[in-house]
């Protein structure tokens, strides 16, 4: 089995299912424009059933998610992958597609990202800061609107 294809669904099981509407989710992956970022959505649960979102800093200071060019050669997963490494230090498994996120002209593909290793020294840690905060401030803290909106349907229920 390839990574990225061993999603455990049974996690989802503690969330309320979400919806978005057909556009919000990628099905073809070749019809995706080659300019397009790629990205993940970090998330673990707690003892308690609350979930937290991993957020990182921009070079701006601002406050993000885990996104970066599309690599043509190693593709969406992997270059989602990478990007969660590179950017937050962290790897996870990787849910089956990705959630649309369009800020201007820019398209991002997040795919939700179960974090099972979180590293004490990556890529950039001397670039950015990450932290890991309730969903409900994740959503206020994003620089870009687009991105809480894509938190708050993904994570219907408060947490």
């Amino acid at each position: 089995m390839e990574r990225g294809e061993g999603f455990r669904f049974s996690f989802f099981t503690k969330i309320p299912p979400f919806t978005l509407n057909a556009s919000e989710v990628v099905v073809d992956f070749k019809k995706v424009k080659a300019n397009s970022k790629w990205g993940v959505i970090p998330f673990q649960i707690d003892t308690s059933g609350k979930v937290r979102v991993l957020i990182i800093s921009t070079r701006r200071k601002n406050w993000s998610l885990p996104k970066g060019n599309l690599i043509r050669r190693i593709g969406p997963q992997r270059t989602a992958l990478l990007e969660a490494y590179e950017e937050a230090g962290i790897d996870g498994t990787l849910g089956p597609k990705p959630l649309l996120c369009s800020i201007g002209r820019i398209c991002i593909y997040l795919f939700p990202m179960e974090v099972t290793k979180i590293y004490d020294d990556w890529p950039e840690s001397d670039l950015r800061k990450r932290k890991w905060i309730q969903v409900n401030k994740a959503k206020e803290m994003l620089h870009h609107q687009a991105m809480g909106k894509i938190l708050k349907n993904f994570f219907p229920k408060k947490s």
